[in-house]
């Protein structure tokens, strides 16, 4: 009698923790990587490539020369040869940007139109990257979006488990300059 009903509240104890997030791992934090002169562009690549959802800040996006940061990304994503797609929270209209948009989004990327709170922006890139598990995201998105616990990043995290990368995260004297993670 004893044996039974022992095993009857084992039983009853996995099925209770079996689906709760208490075995669960907690999602990965976003890892940060600044860009620096005199990294390769090897380095580079591979970490795009070991990213899901990329983050620049948008303030730091400068689009007239391809030999800029946004550009570089563009390439390595392109580079990887898998899909991808761009969001950005910009209001502006500058013949740049639009430049670089419009080539973005040759042949088949796809765009994300990200001018909404932060909660609404995560909820959009989380949403996006679970029903594109193998599309690469560009994020273009304000500084002030990109704050540790409770950012735009923090939040994606709390919804997915996408290995995120944040460039660039703190402001960076002037000229151009490549990646080194840190």
């Amino acid at each position: 009698m004893i044996g039974n009903l022992r095993r009857l509240v084992l039983w009853a104890a996995a099925i209770l923790f079996s689906s709760c997030s208490f075995f669960q791992r907690p999602p990965p934090l976003p890892r940060h990587a600044a860009v620096e002169r005199g990294g390769s562009e090897e380095q580079f690549i591979r970490l795009v490539e070991s990213a899901d959802i990329i983050y620049f800040p948008s303030e730091a996006a400068t689009f007239a020369s391809r030999s800029d940061p946004a550009w570089k990304l563009l390439a390595a994503l392109r580079s990887g040869g898998d899909p991808f797609a761009i969001g950005w929270d910009w209001s502006a209209n500058d013949r740049d940007r639009h430049d670089f948009m419009s080539e973005a989004g040759k042949p088949d990327a796809r765009v994300l139109v990200l001018n909404d709170a932060d909660q609404l922006v995560a909820d959009k890139i989380a949403s996006y990257f679970r029903e594109h598990r193998n599309d690469k995201v560009l994020v273009f998105i304000r500084r002030e979006r990109l704050g540790l616990g409770r950012g735009v990043p923090y939040l994606v995290a709390q919804q997915t488990k996408a290995r995120q990368l944040i460039l660039n995260p703190a402001k960076s004297p002037p000229g151009p300059r490549l990646l080194a993670a840190n």
